[in-house]
C-alpha cells in the first residue's frame, strides 16, 4: 500500500506537542465539528481515524509512539491499519463509544462537560445582578461560543476579566486605574497588564459613549468613559462661570488665564442659577485654549479630546440653567476626522445647538499650506460619516484634497 504523502488528506495532527496518543485522540475528538457535542449521550457511536504522518513520529516518537497504538490495541481500544506489521503505522481507529475511556486514561475533562460548566457560570454571572447595558452586551458576548464549544480567549484570564466587569458595573464615581486594580482584583498592575486591552475591546464594541474608532478615541479617553482613570481628572475653564462651592459663591471671571475644576469640585459644587454667559465655545486642543483670550460674556471649556462622564454631567447641569438665556454654543478642533466626531459627540450628549467655529471651508483654506495628507482608508472612513449640514463644508475639502489640518498649526499664523 502507497503511504500517504507527508501534509496530505485528512486528520493530520496538531503542531502542537502532545506526549501520547491518548491526547491526539482526545484533541482530534474535540476538534471535530460535532463529536465532542454527542459527549455522554446514549448511542453515540461512529469510527474515526488519525492517520499517522512523520510529524506525530516526531511528536512522540517513533517506538514510543508504535508502543502506545499496540498497547491501546490490545485493550480493545483501538483497531490498527499497519503498512508494516510493529514497524510502520498507516492509521489506528478508535470508537466514539469509548471516549469516556480515553479521557480517564487522560485526566482531562471532556469538553462538552466543560463548556456547560462555563455557560452555566456565565448565565449565573449574568442573572446574579443588574448589568450596565453596555456589560451585560459584554457577558452575552461570551454565550454564542461557549454553546459551539469554543472558549473565549478572555477565559485565559477568566478570573479578572469577569472580575473586572463586576467591579465596572459597580462604579458611578471615576476611580483610579490602580486603585480599581488593587481593589476588584486584588493587584495593582493586574488590570493594566493583563486585561486592559480586553476591556477596551469591549468598550469600543457596545458602550454607547465610547467611540469604535482607537484614531479618533484613546484607550485613556475610552478607559475614562467607563469610570477608569490613569491620571487625575480636571476641567479647564476660562470666562464668568459662578458656583457655589461650601455655602459660598465663587466666580471665576477674575481668573483671565483660566482655571481647572478638579473631580472633586466638578461633583460637590452647584452651578448658579444667575450666570453672565452669553456663549459657550469648546476647544479640543490645550494651546489654543490657552491661547484664546478672555472675553466678557464668554465661557471657554477645553475638551481634551472626549469628555468624561463626570465632566458631560457637569457641563449638562450647566446647559439646564442656561435655557433661560439665550446662549450661543460652539465648538472649535481639528480639521479633521477625530474633530468632526468629537463635534457630534458634544452636541449629541451635551449642547445640542452647538455650532461649529472655524471648521468650515474658509478656515481650511486658509490654513491650507499647513495640511498634512492622509491614507486612502482614512478618507474612506469619512465619506461614510453622515455629517451635520454645518460641517459638510470641511468634510468636502478633506476629500477633495485628500489633507487634513491640525487646530494648534492655527496659532502660527496669529
Amino acid at each position: 500500500m502507497k503511504k500517504r504523502e507527508k501534509g496530505k488528506g485528512r486528520n493530520v495532527p496538531n503542531e502542537k506537542k502532545r506526549r501520547n496518543v491518548v491526547a491526539v485522540i482526545l484533541d482530534r475528538y474535540e476538534e471535530h465539528s460535532s463529536d465532542w457535542k454527542k459527549y455522554g449521550d446514549e448511542g453515540a457511536a461512529g469510527r474515526r481515524s488519525v492517520f499517522v504522518e512523520q510529524e506525530l513520529y516526531d511528536e512522540i516518537g517513533r517506538q514510543e509512539l508504535i508502543a502506545q497504538i499496540v498497547e491501546l490495541s490490545k485493550k480493545g481500544l483501538l483497531d490498527v491499519k499497519w503498512y508494516q506489521t510493529g514497524s510502520e503505522v498507516e492509521c489506528f481507529i478508535y470508537r466514539l463509544e469509548d471516549m469516556n475511556a480515553f479521557y480517564a486514561l487522560d485526566g482531562r475533562r471532556p469538553k462538552r462537560e466543560l463548556a456547560q460548566a462555563r455557560l452555566k457560570e456565565l448565565e449565573e454571572l449574568i442573572g446574579s445582578r443588574e448589568w450596565k447595558p453596555w456589560l451585560l452586551d459584554s457577558l452575552e458576548e461570551l454565550r454564542k461560543p461557549l454553546e459551539a464549544g469554543k472558549i473565549p480567549r478572555v477565559y485565559e484570564k477568566k478570573e479578572y476579566y469577569l472580575k473586572a466587569l463586576a467591579g465596572l458595573n459597580q462604579l458611578n464615581e471615576p476611580i483610579y486605574k490602580r486603585v480599581f486594580s488593587k481593589h476588584f482584583l486584588g493587584k495593582s498592575k493586574v488590570f493594566e497588564n493583563d486585561i486592559q486591552g480586553v476591556v477596551i475591546s469591549a468598550a469600543r464594541r457596545f458602550h454607547p459613549d465610547v467611540d469604535s474608532d482607537p484614531e479618533v478615541m484613546s484607550a485613556e479617553e475610552v478607559l475614562s468613559q467607563i469610570f477608569v482613570e490613569t491620571y487625575s481628572q480636571e476641567l479647564w475653564i476660562k470666562g464668568p462661570l459662578r458656583l457655589q462651592v461650601c455655602g459660598k459663591v465663587s466666580g471665576f471671571s477674575e481668573f483671565p488665564f483660566g482655571v481647572g475644576l478638579n473631580a472633586d469640585m466638578l461633583k460637590n459644587a452647584e452651578i448658579c442659577q444667575e450666570q453672565d454667559i452669553c456663549k459657550v465655545v469648546t476647544v479640543e486642543n490645550k494651546a489654543n485654549f490657552m491661547k484664546m483670550p478672555y472675553e466678557e460674556g464668554t465661557l471657554l471649556v477645553y475638551t481634551h479630546g472626549f469628555f468624561s462622564p463626570k465632566e458631560r454631567f457637569f457641563l449638562k447641569k450647566l446647559e439646564t440653567v442656561l435655557k433661560k438665556k439665550r446662549v450661543e454654543y460652539f465648538h472649535t478642533g481639528d480639521l479633521d476626522y477625530g474633530g468632526i466626531r468629537i463635534f457630534q459627540h458634544i452636541q449629541k450628549n451635551i449642547f445640542p445647538k452647538l455650532q461649529p467655529l472655524w471648521m468650515d471651508e474658509e478656515t481650511f483654506l486658509k490654513y491650507a499650506e499647513e495640511a498634512v495628507a492622509v491614507e486612502e482608508a482614512y478618507l474612506d472612513k469619512l465619506r461614510k460619516l453622515s455629517v451635520p449640514e454645518t460641517l459638510e463644508g470641511l468634510k468636502k475639502c478633506i476629500l477633495e484634497t485628500g489633507k487634513v489640518i491640525e487646530q494648534e498649526c492655527m496659532l502660527w499664523k496669529e
